[in-house]
């Protein structure tokens, strides 16, 4: 088995594909945060990985078989068939149609037969006939079930990602997000959170940085995160962790889509994520792809 830089082939295939144990995970990415030939590999496997998943998106369906012929059959057999099963049809709903009638009147409300109680100046029914003819509660369906959005502070534009300064870290890790299937977006958060506590059981100087883009964007939205609570909880726990929305995809719901994008509080913007991506990748910053 060939090893590259202290990790064998299948090794580094199985970091990619997140198929490593917590501390397998943990160790290589100390080395890829000091390796660049190690990070510049990883880098390029995770391309290789997502060229292959690009490849299988969208596979054609199979061509579809044609229908079986049909049997030719007695077209007078069928025709006397019809024609026994209308009058079959038309007796059927002539004698059902007396017993239809008594059971609509039977689940009515039964109508007591009483005298009218008259006087001088109006004619009154009675309280049992009144009641009677009161009309029947209409039975309204239960109401679907509407998601809960946590009550969040609306607050003011998002700082830009200019803001934030990083510092002079040793490792630096760049962590990009551009899908909405909720069990990756699960997976993203665990691994984040799993990569925080690392660096801080360590002691480590670090700084983690995720850039979220195109679809990936439901993560960090008022109305769509099913990840508020951890995501407010990790900033408040880490001050060496950025949550990064593309400006670009924000500009293009709003332009496309007419929806208006609220971001949770402690969510910067980057003018475009791709572009932040790459000036990243310039500085040195180990780039993982979730």
């Amino acid at each position: 088995m060939q090893k590259e830089n202290g990790f064998s082939r299948e090794f580094l295939n199985a970091f990619v594909d997140n198929q490593l144990a917590p501390e397998e995970k943990s160790r290589a990415y100390n080395e890829i945060g000091r390796d660049e030939d190690l990070n510049r590999q990883v880098c390029e496997l995770r391309k290789l990985h997502d060229l292959v998943q690009l490849a299988y998106r969208d596979v054609p369906a199979p061509p579809a078989r044609p229908a079986a012929p049909v049997l030719r059959r007695n077209h007078v057999g069928v025709a006397a068939a019809v024609l026994v099963l209308a009058v079959g049809i038309v007796l059927g709903t002539q004698l059902r149609m007396p017993v239809t009638v008594h059971e609509q009147v039977a689940d009515q409300a039964p109508v007591a037969i009483v005298p009218v109680v008259a006087t001088a100046d109006r004619v009154a029914p009675p309280r049992a006939v009144a009641a009677a003819r009161s009309p029947r509660p209409t039975v309204r369906p239960a109401p679907a079930a509407v998601a809960v959005v946590p009550d969040l502070p609306i607050t003011t534009a998002p700082r830009s990602i200019n803001e934030i300064h990083i510092g002079n870290v040793r490792n630096k890790v760049l962590i990009h997000i551009a899908n909405d299937d909720p069990a990756r977006l699960s997976q993203a958060m665990d691994e984040i959170a799993g990569l925080m506590r690392h660096y801080r059981d360590i002691r480590a100087s670090a700084h983690v940085e995720v850039v979220i883009n195109g679809r990936g964007l439901e993560l960090v939205r008022v109305d769509t995160s099913a990840h508020a609570a951890e995501i407010a909880r990790l900033l408040n726990d880490y001050d060496n962790l950025t949550f990064a929305a593309c400006q670009n995809t924000i500009d293009r719901l709003k332009n496309e889509q007419g929806i208006t994008v609220r971001l949770l509080p402690g969510v910067v913007v980057t003018d475009s994520g791709m572009a932040e991506i790459t000036r990243r990748q310039h500085q040195g910053w180990t780039y993982l792809q979730v």
